[in-house]
Order: C-alpha cells, then sequence, then structure tokens
C-alpha cells in the first residue's frame, strides 16, 4: 500500500462503480468480479483500490467474492457524487 491517504483516480472510480452497482446503498453486496469487470482495469490495480477503501472503513467484505459499501462509505460516495465525482484539489 501505498503511503499517501489521498485517493487515486481508479479509487474514486471504485468507490463510483460500487456505489451504481449497489444501487446506491449501504450493505448491499455486490460481486467483486462485477466490480472489476464495470472498471476494465487489471486484478492487481482493483485489489489495490479495493483495499484503500476497505482500510478506512468504507467497503467490507461481505461474503466470499462480494464487497459493500458501509454506511460511511455511502456517506463519502454521496458526497463525491453530489460534487460530479470530482477530485478535491492537493
Amino acid at each position: 500500500m501505498r503511503a499517501s491517504g489521498i485517493a487515486s483516480s481508479l479509487e474514486h472510480d471504485y468507490l463510483r462503480v460500487l456505489y451504481e452497482l449497489a444501487g446506491k446503498e449501504a450493505k448491499h453486496a455486490v460481486s467483486y468480479g462485477d466490480v472489476r469487470t464495470e472498471l476494465g482495469r487489471p486484478a492487481d490495480e482493483v485489489d489495490e483500490a479495493c483495499d484503500f477503501w476497505a482500510d478506512r472503513g468504507m467497503v467490507e467484505w461481505t461474503t466470499m467474492g462480494h464487497v459493500a459499501l458501509t454506511h460511511m462509505g455511502l456517506r463519502r460516495a454521496r458526497r463525491l457524487a453530489g460534487r460530479g465525482w470530482s477530485r478535491p484539489p492537493f
């Protein structure tokens, strides 16, 4: 894991895709494979993006091969969606 606590473009995309696939709901399990397919990125990159959010309590593994937004992750996703998924300035 990298030292920076700032989310990358891929990490924002990961949260956006999970938010959309989960029907904009917390605790709604989504296939990890579906998220990876939607992103169209290599598995190792998607794993890092998932770990980034999981380490911060925004995403959780619900069952084997499924992830979900936590309530805190849903709040973060809604804030980002409200800004059009734009990243804050550094």
